[in-house]
């Protein structure tokens, strides 16, 4: 059923009649909103501050994520989320700590299946799914997670890299394309990591990424990463003549 619009605004939907209200509002009445008990209020202090402030100020994008932490109303956290990805690298960086840690939507193991879909999944982590829609700028940030050896945030930020690639396939370099190379070297024993890697493999359509799908694909003992290979496969020669 289709939520009404009274319904909306409980749960931390604004509209323009609540952005007027509170427009010429002072940062310190605005404030009170922070912890209103009503979402609609938090989602407008979120959306004003954010646009006077901006998220390259440290100190509101940790308030940001801190509020996502604990945030429960869906229109809230979707409205962190969309002043978050406005972003830039330092903003990136901030958010990059909180990788894997909030909500419990994350693949924690191998689905029972692959996707079907032509275009390339959104993350379910809600960290690396506003990292994935942020400016190509950060990439450099997020393969810097690559380089640690925390398996979870690498887990997480491997969804983001392919999100972020596929659709800017300016940035889909050699480089980049061996950096996710050696996390399959490194993590050659964890189906996850190596899930998610194939399906990253699927944005960057060359040879070279063609050549490691099908080694998965004649080698890997996990039927669903086979099937996962499959599918990268199909969507890089759909895009290239070879």
């Amino acid at each position: 059923m289709k939520s009404t619009n009274e319904e909306l605004i409980k749960r931390g939907f604004i509209t323009e009649e609540y952005i007027n209200k509170f427009q010429s509002y002072s940062d310190e009445e605005l404030l009170e909103l922070a912890s209103s008990s009503k979402a609609v209020e938090r989602s407008v202090y979120i959306n004003l501050m954010s646009k006077r402030y901006g998220v390259e100020n440290k100190e509101f994008v940790e308030f940001l994520l801190g509020k996502l932490c604990v945030e429960k109303s869906l229109y809230t956290k979707i409205e962190i989320c969309n002043a978050l990805e406005n972003g830039n690298t330092y903003t990136a960086k901030q958010m990059i700590k909180y990788l894997g840690t909030i909500g419990n939507n994350q693949h924690k193991y191998l689905p029972d299946r692959v996707s079907k879909k032509k275009s390339y999944p959104l993350a379910r982590d809600i960290i690396a799914r506003s990292l994935a829609r942020m400016n190509v700028e950060i990439l450099p940030v997020l393969f810097d997670v690559l380089e640690s050896d925390d398996r979870i945030k690498i887990s997480e930020v491997i969804d983001a890299i392919g999100f972020m690639i596929f659709y800017n396939q300016g940035v889909a370099s050699e480089y980049y394309f061996k950096k996710i190379v050696s996390v399959m070297e490194k993590y050659s024993e964890d189906d996850l990591i190596i899930w998610k890697c194939v399906m990253c493999l699927s944005s960057f359509k060359t040879q070279e990424s063609i050549d490691i799908l099908e080694q998965v694909l004649y080698s890997d003992k996990n039927d669903l990463i086979k099937n996962e290979a499959e599918c990268s496969l199909s969507k890089i020669k759909k895009e290239i003549k070879l």
